[in-house]
């Protein structure tokens, strides 16, 4: 009895010291990542060519075209659901947004003792998009690549601009345009493809929801397809140097309805220049 509980504590241990070893490759492959976007283009002065809407929305985040940040990063305290009556997940999250050219690092984990449940790196770097999915920090459960899913990352950076006023002003890649008076439309070129999400402003000039017309993701039995999606953004205060949205949410509408899942707050803000 004790040689089978000793082979079974030798096999527990293997398990956490390979799942440990995993997760650390994991983190430290994202922590390259989020170097290469530190890095990236330096921003361009663009905000003469904005609809003065979307300028005075910038500009009143505190984000000045004469001292544009490089990159900006904040941490988040977020709940997942990834399908329809599952538990929200509690995750931790970190992100890096790139300034003078189109580029994000999401970063999330969720701890189980020694171990991360999950960790999750959702991305988009040099007009590519890449989402993984690790669990225990041995199996990787999730690898999306390809065209879709550069879109679909591309339209990501585009609906999370109110986190990033610094890009608006000084991402030339970035074309503008107003819908209406109270709608403007953001676009990217992605490999020739049109990426581009609509945000609506509230009577005090702040982005309050975001929209794109369809957005690759799975449905319910895991096949893939292209829903409308959308998000709310609340509670714009001041976060470290910048004014942005507290909080956020975002969902897909199906057949059945809009359904959100992803809600999460910003518990942290910084610049780098």
């Amino acid at each position: 009895m004790k040689i089978a509980l000793f082979g079974l504590g030798l096999v527990a241990l293997a398990i956490i010291v390979i799942g440990a070893l995993g997760s650390y490759l994991f983190s430290r492959r994202a922590a390259g990542m989020a170097a290469r976007l530190q890095a990236s283009v330096r921003p361009t002065d663009v905000s003469a060519q904005l609809p003065q809407t979307v300028r005075d929305f910038a500009l009143r985040a505190d984000a000045s075209p004469g001292d544009l940040a490089t990159s900006v990063a904040f941490t988040q305290t977020a709940e997942m659901q990834l399908k329809p009556g599952q538990n929200w997940q509690p995750v931790q999250a970190a992100q890096t947004v790139a300034i003078g050219a189109p580029g994000f690092l999401w970063q999330a984990c969720q701890s189980l003792g020694p171990l991360p449940k999950f960790q999750v790196i959702d991305a988009y770097i040099g007009g590519t998009g890449l989402l993984r999915v690790r669990l225990l920090g041995l199996v990787r459960i999730v690898n999306a690549t390809g065209p879709d899913i550069d879109r679909a990352e591309a339209l990501r950076y585009l609906a999370e601009l109110p986190w990033a006023p610094d890009a608006i002003l000084g991402n030339p890649a970035i074309i503008w345009r107003m819908v209406d008076d109270t709608v403007a439309e953001a676009a990217l070129d992605v490999a020739g493809q049109r990426a581009a999400v609509r945000f609506r402003f509230n009577a005090a000039g702040d982005i309050v929801e975001v929209h794109a017309p369809l957005r690759h993701t799975t449905d319910d039995q895991g096949a893939a397809v292209d829903l409308p999606w959308q998000g709310f953004f609340r509670d714009y205060r001041m976060i470290g140097p910048r004014r942005i949205p507290f909080e956020a949410e975002v969902g897909y509408i199906h057949p059945s309805g809009y359904r959100a899942y992803f809600q999460g707050c910003i518990t942290d803000y910084s610049v780098a220049h």
